[in-house]
């Protein structure tokens, strides 16, 4: 199965609900006829149309606005950045709550991943050490949905996190109330409460370029795409013809299609797609913090 990754994403907000009702009946036909696109709903009541391009969002946008029925308004284009962890960090979480009474401790061990690995979850506990009151899979459960909820947005700058395992070393509960959602609230809470100390980073969506120019624009092509921080992939010429593969961070491609005709007086062409995420750059002062990433 091809999963598709949406590298930018720009909010559609509509004048009213009944414009709201008409944009999502066409976003659904859209997005049933283009697989690279989908929507979800803003935190403001906002429609957020995620693609895999700009070029691709700015044709679907302006075909939208050229149909009468349909007022909204565009916001700004955000990069769809991820979030990981660069150091492995073993933290012990109680969670307590007096009303409805709610017991349980957590020892979590949080491990980065390599790129494209995903969020994995393991329970390690021996059986003595899991409450003889929750069944196994059930406690699972919990404790998948808990880490899953709390990777939902990271502690840089909000993005899902990834690339990472969380593994139960050691449980501590109640017979009373210690329940699956105590430990569920005590793998969310505990998670977060980890995630500061085990370094998190921000990753960027690396995208593979493709560009096509005359071969006597060769030198400019190649300066522009370092300039944006691209690494070379190939460079091949066939019949006066360069074709071009880089590897470029998706936020330094900001309108890059007309730059290329500009610098190549219109005769070069491009395309690209999704390759991999990466860690962004760290802070020009080389600190360990977390960097804030470019915006589109």
């Amino acid at each position: 199965m091809t999963v598709t990754t949406h590298v930018l994403s720009i909010p559609l907000t509509p004048r009213d609900e009944r414009a709201a009702w008409h944009l999502r009946a066409r976003l659904e036909t859209v997005c049933a006829e283009d697989a690279a696109l989908a929507t979800e709903d803003g935190p403001g009541g906002e429609i957020v149309l995620k693609g895999s391009g700009e070029p691709q969002l700015e044709w679907v946008i302006g075909h939208l606005q050229s149909q009468a029925d349909l007022a909204f308004a565009v916001g700004v284009p955000e990069v769809r950045y991820r979030e990981t962890i660069t150091r492995t960090v073993d933290w012990t979480y109680t969670h307590k709550e007096e009303d409805p009474p709610q017991f349980a401790v957590l020892r979590i061990q949080l491990t980065p991943l390599p790129r494209g690995a995903g969020v994995e979850t393991e329970i390690r506990c021996p059986s003595d050490e899991i409450p003889p009151h929750i069944p196994l899979p059930e406690f699972r459960r919990a404790i998948e949905a808990g880490i899953h909820a709390a990777c939902m947005a990271g502690v840089v700058e909000g993005f899902p996190l990834t690339d990472l395992q969380a593994v139960i070393l050691d449980a501590g509960w109640h017979d009373t109330d210690s329940t699956p959602e105590a430990f569920e609230a005590a793998a969310c809470l505990g998670l977060r409460e980890a995630l500061p100390r085990a370094r998190p980073w921000l990753l960027e969506p690396v995208m593979m370029v493709a560009a096509l120019a005359p071969e006597k624009f060769v030198s400019e092509v190649t300066a522009d795409l370092g300039r944006r921080r691209g690494r070379l992939q190939t460079l091949a010429v066939h019949g006066g013809i360069a074709a071009i593969t880089a590897l470029v961070p998706f936020a330094d491609l900001a309108g890059y299609d007309n730059d290329l005709r500009a610098m190549t007086r219109r005769r070069g062409a491009s395309a690209m797609a999704f390759d991999h995420y990466a860690e962004a750059p760290s802070p020009p002062d080389g600190s360990e913090s977390p960097p804030i990433g470019p915006r589109a």
